[in-house]
C-alpha cells in the first residue's frame, strides 16, 4: 500500500503551473506568475495606477507611490515610494500579492527585494503607444479581468485615432520640445514621445540625436529653427503665439495621455501660418 501511495504523494507536492492566463512577460521581458488572481495590488509610479483604474481596478489599490496625484478619490491611499527608497515596512504589512513598478524610476535593489520575499514584480516600462494599449491587457489578465483589459485597450487605441484626427492633413510643424529650461533640456530620437507628437504632425527638431534626453547648447539651438515651443511651463518659456502649453498627461506613458494628445491638438496654429513664421530663437517667441 505504501509503495502506491508514495508516487502519489509526490505528485501532489509537486507544485502546479499557473493558469496559462495568470502567466505574463512584462516590459522588460521578466516572466510574472501569480497562482491567483492579484486582489491586493501596489503601484509604485501615477502611469502605473492609472493603467489599473482604466480596468477598473481601484478598490484593489492598496497603496500607490508618493507623487501619485489621480484621482482624488486615492488621496487616502497609503504612500510606499517615493523618488528615494521604498518604505518596505509598510509595504509589507500591507501584504500584496502584486506590485506594479516603474522600471527606469524604481530602484531595481527595491524590486529585487521584493521578487526575493516572494511578491511578485511586474516592471512597466511603455515605449510605445501600443505597448500602453497591451500594457492594459496583461495587466488585466494577472488581475483575473481579461475582458477589461480587451476593452479598455481597445477605448485608448479608437481614443487616439481620435485625438488629433483635426491634424491629420496638417502641414508638419518643427518644434522644439522644452523639458527644462536652465540649462536646455529637450527630447532625443529615442524618446517615446516622438512617436506622439507624430500624431499630432509635429517634428522634433533634436530628433537625430541618438539619445532619449538631450542637454543643449544655446548654440546647437540656434542652428535648428523651429516653429513652435512645447514646454508645461508656457511663462517660463516667455509665452507668445509659438509656445504651446503641454498637458502634464502628454508625458505619462498610460491611458490619460490621448487627453493630453488631444489637448495638445486643440491648442496648436490651424493652417499653415506656423510653417511660413518660422521662428530660429531657443524660446520661439515672438
Amino acid at each position: 500500500m505504501r509503495a502506491l501511495l508514495l508516487p502519489l504523494i509526490t505528485l501532489l507536492a509537486v507544485p502546479l503551473p499557473a493558469p496559462a492566463n495568470l502567466q505574463v512577460t512584462d516590459d522588460l521581458d521578466h516572466r510574472v506568475t501569480l497562482e491567483a488572481p492579484a486582489r491586493r495590488i501596489v503601484t509604485l509610479s501615477p502611469h502605473a495606477t492609472e493603467l489599473l483604474l482604466a480596468l477598473g481596478l481601484e478598490s484593489r489599490l492598496v497603496a500607490v507611490a508618493d507623487f501619485t496625484d489621480y484621482p482624488r478619490s486615492l488621496d487616502g491611499v497609503p504612500r510606499v515610494a517615493s523618488l528615494g527608497p521604498l518604505d518596505r515596512e509598510r509595504l509589507l504589512l500591507l501584504r500584496p500579492d502584486l506590485v506594479v513598478a516603474w522600471a527606469s524610476g524604481n530602484r531595481p535593489a527595491d524590486l529585487r527585494w521584493l521578487e526575493r520575499i516572494g511578491i511578485p514584480v511586474y516592471r512597466s516600462e511603455p515605449r510605445t503607444l501600443a505597448e500602453i494599449a497591451e500594457s492594459l491587457r496583461k495587466l488585466a489578465r494577472l488581475a483575473g479581468v481579461p475582458r477589461a483589459g480587451a476593452e479598455a485597450a481597445g477605448t485608448f487605441e479608437r481614443a487616439l485615432e481620435a485625438a488629433c484626427a483635426r491634424r491629420r492633413n496638417a502641414p508638419l510643424l518643427r518644434v522644439y520640445y522644452e523639458i527644462w529650461p536652465s540649462p536646455p533640456m529637450t527630447l532625443g530620437g529615442r524618446h517615446w514621445l516622438n512617436e506622439v507628437l507624430a500624431r499630432a504632425r509635429l517634428v522634433n527638431v533634436f530628433a537625430d540625436v541618438p539619445a532619449g534626453i538631450v542637454t543643449v547648447s544655446r548654440e546647437a539651438l540656434l542652428a535648428r529653427p523651429h516653429d513652435l515651443v512645447l514646454t508645461g511651463n508656457p511663462e517660463a518659456a516667455g509665452g507668445g503665439s509659438r509656445v504651446v502649453p503641454v498637458d502634464p498627461t502628454l508625458e505619462r506613458p498610460g491611458p490619460r495621455i490621448v487627453e493630453g494628445l488631444g489637448q495638445l491638438c486643440r491648442n496648436l496654429p490651424t493652417g499653415s501660418s506656423a510653417a511660413t513664421d518660422r521662428q530660429a530663437t531657443p524660446s520661439g517667441r515672438d
